[in-house]
């Protein structure tokens, strides 16, 4: 699992590099560039268009049979059954392709989330931090940080900080448990850089999803988030999630060329 973490982040920063010091919708034109290319090329391997093609036209067949037959119940109930499995079928046949992408697209979907889904703290904005552990922790001081807050929500094992950056860098937040010492990466100023969550003690099956930071080495705790804001994407005075972006434009690429490469979606 490490393994694969790693291998896809350094693969998507070879990939962005060229992209690194442009806005953020660059990297994503790239991305989603790239995206297309993989599909058309997997769909062109392991489908079948013929067969969808049939299961579309005999879906289409029979909704038109219920409309023209809308006096003549037997036809509509059998039209409409036949549609179904009809329906079942196109699914079906689409289903071999997606399952070669989906764990691609996955690891891709978590290395683009975690670069443009959120963004770093500007110098005064108010953090949010987790601590999930059984015992007391606190926030040690520091210069780069403001500790401004802290509870203990004993039902849910947690510890919540309300901290505050005071100036632009990447910094650490030192957390004390238990004579442990550790740390949570933090990310303040419009820096071309990315943001990471959460962070965890040991390895779990959710570091796919929080990846390039290392597991820490904690009996005390279990994890560590930080709640950084949300980010949209701009292009042309148009600002949306990244993910309506990496969509739109693998439609704008897709579409108009599906045919040639003999691909029937």
């Amino acid at each position: 699992m490490t393994f694969l973490v790693k291998f896809f982040t350094l693969l998507t920063d070879y990939l962005l590099f060229p992209f690194r010091n442009l806005p953020p919708f660059w990297g994503v034109l790239w991305l989603s560039l790239i995206t297309s290319v993989l599909v058309l090329l997997v769909y062109r391997w392991l489908s079948f268009p013929a067969q969808v093609r049939r299961a579309k036209d005999s879906i289409k067949a029979h909704i038109l049979a219920i409309r023209i037959y809308r006096d003549h119940p037997g036809v509509i109930v059998k039209s409409f059954f036949a549609a179904m499995g009809n329906v079942l079928r196109y699914f079906a046949l689409n289903l071999v392709p997606l399952l070669v992408l989906f764990p691609l697209l996955f690891f891709l979907f978590v290395q683009m989330e975690w670069r443009y889904g959120a963004r770093p703290f500007r110098p005064g904005e108010t953090a949010l931090m987790k601590v999930r552990a059984q015992e007391d922790v606190d926030v040690l001081p520091s210069d780069f940080y403001k500790k401004e807050l802290k509870v203990r929500v004993r039902a849910l094992e947690e510890v919540d900080f309300r901290i505050r950056p005071l100036k632009e860098g990447i910094g650490k937040v030192l957390i004390q448990c238990r004579g442990e010492r550790l740390e949570k990466r933090l990310v303040c100023g419009e820096l071309p850089t990315y943001v990471v969550e959460k962070r965890f003690s040991g390895t779990s099956w959710e570091m796919l999803l929080y990846p390039w930071e290392k597991p820490m080495a904690s009996s005390c705790v279990r994890w560590i988030s930080i709640d950084y804001p949300s980010r949209s994407v701009s292009f042309l005075g148009i600002r949306a999630h990244w993910l309506l972006w990496y969509l739109l434009l693998i439609l704008v690429f897709v579409l108009p060329v599906h045919k040639k490469f003999g691909i029937e979606f």
